[in-house]
């Protein structure tokens, strides 16, 4: 599920005029927590682990990068987000892949315990059959991993 999309800038951009990897993982923890937020009730989410990023091609100043989401597991006080970024070229409308990761974000109370996540059930059916369409269409491949 498209999440969010964002412009890369000149300030974003490191020695070898390409954005940071600390700052994609950043901008990737964000949209995690985001995605978390859509899919509950629950008003915060803090991040428990990240696994799998990996950096497939340089993001450069100007590109438009588009941050997807899909849920890869549910548990009782956690979720497994698995994120795509990819570059998006307007005039062509082509994209291509520049970042894929796992999020693993907890529900957490006032006091930052892990609470039960209270899930959005039209909000996962919708996940769901937009991942079902991305694969259908070639646009995305389903990386889900074992429930824990």
């Amino acid at each position: 599920m498209l999440i969010s999309r964002e412009m890369v800038l000149d300030q974003d951009i490191g020695l070898n005029a390409t954005l940071f990897g600390g700052d994609m993982m950043a901008r990737m923890d964000k949209v995690a927590g985001i995605t978390a937020s859509l899919m509950s009730h629950n008003r915060r989410f803090v991040t428990l682990k990240v696994s799998e990023l990996e950096f497939h091609s340089p993001v450069r100043a100007g590109d438009i990068i588009e941050f997807y989401a899909d849920i890869a597991r549910q548990g009782t006080t956690s979720l497994c987000i698995q994120l795509e970024v990819k570059v998006y070229a307007p005039v062509s409308n082509a994209r291509r892949d520049v970042t894929s990761g796992s999020f693993t974000m907890v529900a957490v109370d006032d006091n930052l315990r892990p609470e039960p996540i209270l899930w959005k059930q039209d909000m996962l059916r919708t996940a769901a059959l937009e991942l079902e369409h991305r694969v259908a269409s070639g646009a995305s491949k389903p990386r889900r991993k074992k429930a824990e």
